[in-house]
């Protein structure tokens, strides 16, 4: 039957509806009834089917969930973390690097590292393939180190520090110590012994540590940091072919107050060692970059080292030792604060010259948020995430000018 508009308009209230019938006409295009049949008997069994497997799955979540040990959500008992130490390989015929760190074993340190570790490797590393190398004072867990070493396909090497390299020396007198960080407590790390730890094994101690006896050259960064912008070229080839000894990215101004004494020390050194030092008077050196030319004194100026790309045989070889030893001597990291990185500027001011130290301006980094480092070359920015705008370069706590001067 036809339908008019009339029928539409009153199709609710009639109250026997018409009925459809199928024209023979269109028969021809229609499958036969038992193939009806037959589709509606497949579709039916598709849904009995996908609906096990739902039930199916939702039971394995669910023991999962509670049958577990409660440490990860996907937990699986029968599928254990695992980790083997590898012997490293340096893809370089020319030189032997690798990245190294510190860190704790805690989960954010976990996160952290990862995620600059992936930095590391989508800028850089995923084609020169260079090894890492990761301290911690804290057992790492087998979880932690496959974790670790599933950001990268290249060789990750753990090593656990242990009271020689990690903790107070002999020579500490413990009271005055403990006076210090009491002292100390306003300022940030102030009152933290662990951070002296890290300062003085970083500072000297890891160039003694036996996991770095082969290496020729460190890429030292720090955990959750970012690199923001593709390297196109071999940093540690680029050191290499130009002689430099060390690097850095950031240059700013250290706290007064955690250093109250350390260029006396230097001086002291100096003094002890005129032939084996570089002096204020001579040439090429990084002494105007640190001293203030109206009192003579020091600036406070020193180079970041959570990132520093470094020749080890600079702080291997007996020069920087020497120095470190006589640092080490003053006590000066536990009376005080001394960190790692103004102790490097100091030892690079009496041992290097300028034309050895190397400025990356080529690389885009970030520590924390206020501190941005980003490439003024569009070509470099541009492929990256950072804008040369947010430069901590401009601002007034940095001393990369002076270095520039």
């Amino acid at each position: 039957m036809k339908i008019t508009n009339s029928d539409i308009l009153h199709l609710g209230q009639n109250k026997n509806p018409p009925t459809f019938q199928i024209d023979p006409f269109f028969l021809p295009h229609f499958p036969s009834m038992p193939g009806l049949q037959s589709i509606r008997k497949r579709a039916t069994l598709r849904v009995v089917s996908i609906s096990a497997i739902l039930f199916f799955v939702c039971l394995a979540f669910l023991h999962i969930v509670f049958s577990g040990t409660g440490s990860s959500l996907f937990y699986n008992r029968n599928n254990t973390y695992h980790y083997e130490q590898p012997a490293l390989r340096h893809p370089n015929p020319n030189l032997k690097a690798a990245f190294v760190t510190f860190t704790k074993a805690d989960t954010e340190s976990l996160f952290k590292l990862r995620s600059t570790i992936r930095d590391l490797e989508d800028r850089f590393n995923h084609a020169h393939q260079y090894p890492y190398v990761i301290f911690s004072n804290e057992g790492l867990s087998a979880e932690f180190k496959e974790l670790v070493s599933s950001s990268t396909r290249h060789n990750v090497l753990f090593e656990h520090l242990n009271a020689t390299y990690y903790g107070y020396p002999d020579t500490i007198d413990m009271a005055r110590a403990n006076k210090a960080r009491q002292q100390m407590k306003d300022i940030i790390f102030g009152d933290s012994d662990d951070y002296r730890f890290q300062a003085r094994f970083m500072a000297g101690l890891i160039f003694r540590h036996p996991a770095m006896a082969d290496l020729d050259y460190y890429w030292r960064f720090e955990i959750g940091t970012k690199y923001l912008t593709p390297i196109t070229s071999d940093p540690f080839q680029y050191m290499h072919e130009n002689e430099k000894k060390l690097s850095f990215i950031f240059a700013l101004y250290e706290y007064h107050e955690t250093i109250p004494t350390l260029y006396s020390a230097v001086q002291r050194y100096m003094n002890d060692y005129p032939g084996h030092t570089i002096h204020q008077t001579e040439q090429d050196t990084l002494w105007p970059f640190m001293i203030d030319p109206n009192t003579e004194s020091y600036n406070n100026c020193h180079f970041w080292s959570n990132f520093q790309i470094a020749d080890l045989s600079f702080f291997k070889g007996p020069a920087y030792q020497a120095f470190f030893d006589h640092i080490d001597r003053t006590g000066g990291i536990f009376y005080e604060r001394w960190g790692d990185p103004v102790i490097h500027t100091m030892a690079a001011a009496v041992l290097l010259r300028k034309s050895q130290i190397h400025y990356w301006e080529t690389i885009g980094y970030q520590v924390a948020d206020q501190f941005v480092h980003c490439p003024v070359e569009k070509s470099l920015y541009k492929s990256g995430i950072c804008r040369p705008i947010a430069n901590f370069d401009h601002q007034g706590y940095s001393c990369l000018p002076k270095f520039l001067e």
